[in-house]
């Protein structure tokens, strides 16, 4: 276990450095004048723009850019935005804003999600598993904006819940932004539990079980559940790192000011330092979340040898 953890550590240190290369280069290829940018509609001197390009690098190649952005990144040195701002001051006062957004909705996934695909699995071919197959897939087939402008529009409509967090930090002003958040992963982690569930059902050892007279609830609670637990943890695992990531659209109906806040106005407005800061971050995010899944494999099933 320990050289496979260490093994994976190593690969996540080059999917790491490879991702955030890559969105470099991107942001690098597709900005402007960064100057401009940062003076905005300021005038600039010509002695005050060379003094801002060489405080930059930007008169250095791409490569020794990208070695001072991730030194900088490396040492908790996030540096500045194209408004002058502390990108770490940014980070900080958003990150706590989409991690509890993205708690709340994976509390929602996971609870909701295996409760209920355990249900319909357990009950296939009856109603309440057709009525849970016939809502996911109207929920998959929903974009997550629509479901948050529908809801948002109720919600101004009929006064029932706020729809404009900002201001409001308390936990029940997000949990309509985290079910519009978490609707898509949901509504898949059931018909993902359910169709795992039913599967185990008709395995071997289930047949087995009931032959030697073990009850029903314990073949159910104890061995079909932890067996159709590994695939659904992996889409969990991956969805909590997609949660923070997708939390772009939710936040920016609910007015959120979380990371997919600013890292809407970051691209809308080509702050290319605060873009490749955010998106770093989330990279990390997936790849601790990755780990941690592999690891959970062994606890799960022991008949799994990392190698």
């Amino acid at each position: 276990m320990f050289r496979y953890i260490v093994r994976r550590i190593l690969q996540m240190v080059l999917a790491f450095f490879g991702t955030t290369l890559l969105v470099y280069w991107l942001m690098f290829a597709a900005s402007g004048d960064p100057i401009a940018a940062l003076a905005g509609e300021r005038p600039l001197s010509e002695s005050t723009r060379l003094a801002l390009i060489r405080e930059f690098h930007l008169d250095e190649p791409f490569i020794t850019q990208y070695a001072y952005y991730m030194k900088g990144l490396l040492t908790l040195d996030l540096g500045v935005n194209t408004s002058g701002r502390l990108i770490g001051d940014l980070v900080a006062s958003a990150w706590p804003w989409t991690l509890r957004l993205a708690l709340l909705a994976f509390l929602f996934v996971v609870v909701a999600g295996i409760t209920l695909g355990m249900i319909a699995g357990t009950r296939r071919g009856g109603a309440f598993d057709n009525i849970t197959l016939l809502g996911t897939l109207v929920v998959i087939s929903i974009p997550v904006f629509v479901i948050g402008q529908v809801l948002a529009l109720i919600g101004v409509r009929f006064d029932l819940f706020p729809t404009n967090v900002v201001g409001n930090d308390s936990l029940a002003a997000l949990i309509v932004p985290a079910l519009v958040l978490g609707s898509l992963s949901l509504a898949t982690a059931v018909r993902l539990t359910r169709t795992s569930v039913t599967e185990n059902l008709r395995a071997d050892y289930v047949r087995t079980a009931r032959a030697k007279g073990v009850k029903r609830g314990r073949i159910v609670g104890v061995h079909v559940l932890r067996n159709s637990l590994i695939p659904v943890i992996t889409f969990l695992g991956v969805e909590l790192g997609a949660l923070m990531g997708g939390a772009i659209v939710t936040e920016k109906i609910f007015n959120i000011p979380g990371i997919g806040f600013q890292l809407y106005k970051a691209i809308s407005i080509e702050d290319g330092p605060t873009v490749v800061t955010i998106v770093s971050l989330l990279v990390i995010v997936y790849l601790v979340m990755n780990l941690i899944v592999d690891i959970l494999y062994g606890v799960l099933d022991p008949r799994i040898r990392y190698e």
